[in-house]
């Protein structure tokens, strides 16, 4: 039984997965007709390879156009190499690919070889990590917001109760106010009145005393003194 010839992919992955990179995508570059990519990560790094296989070489230009993709790549990865048949290695001018930052990874059925690793982009990866930063503030800000507008709510509803309590204290209030003022005004004309019910209330017993000793007397001694003087002696 025939064993599968490995792919390039398969060999490029091998090698980064022994540097902590796993593979999150591979498929053909859709910019370019010449090359296939591989995108590999470590959890805070991205790194694009560009694939150039035995058949590119024989394309006149197609190697330019590969090295033009992947000098568009560096600003959307952290990292660009670029990864060639072993045996066409001296093709490629690996002082012209270091001075432009590319890694330059020779490949064939027996396994990879880093030639020249890709110049890691720091700046972009600090930028791309403000930008997560910032969306996760973005996202810690609007879950704030909608927190505080959900406290906003409960105190607005805590102080309507408390308007409509102090709404019905404010009238039993006036209701008390009122009340007193009518006991106060009570006591006031029962003050002014009370010198003269003690006047009639003395008064009172001798009227009615002299009137029952004057009953039944002849008309000229009504209104007699004397006749009252001599009833108290009795």
């Amino acid at each position: 039984m025939l064993r599968r010839r490995p792919k390039p992919e398969d060999i490029i992955s091998a090698l980064y997965e022994e540097e902590g990179f796993y593979e999150i995508e591979r498929g053909e570059d859709p910019e370019s007709e010449y090359v296939n990519r591989l995108i590999l990560s470590d959890g805070r790094r991205e790194i694009i390879v560009n694939i150039l296989d035995e058949d590119i070489f024989a394309i006149r230009g197609a190697i330019q156009d590969a090295l033009l993709q992947a000098e568009k790549l560096k600003g959307k990865f952290d990292g660009v190499a670029i990864a060639i048949p072993r045996k066409y290695q001296r093709a490629v001018d690996e002082d012209v690919m270091a001075l432009h930052g590319f890694g330059l990874i020779i490949y064939d059925n027996l396994g990879a070889e880093e030639i020249i690793p890709p110049k890691i982009r720091e700046g972009i990866r600090s930028k791309k990590e403000e930008e997560r930063e910032l969306d996760k503030s973005r996202s810690v800000r609007e879950e704030e917001i909608i927190q505080l507008r959900r406290d906003f709510s409960r105190v607005l509803k805590v102080l309507e109760e408390i308007e409509a309590r102090l709404d019905r204290l404010e009238k039993e209030q006036n209701k008390l106010i009122k009340r007193i003022a009518d006991v106060e005004n009570k006591l006031r004309e029962l003050s002014k009145a009370e010198p003269r019910i003690r006047e009639e209330a003395k008064a009172t017993p001798k009227t009615i005393s002299r009137v029952k000793v004057e009953e039944g007397l002849p008309s000229y001694l009504v209104d007699n003194p004397w006749i009252e003087i001599l009833s108290r002696r009795e």
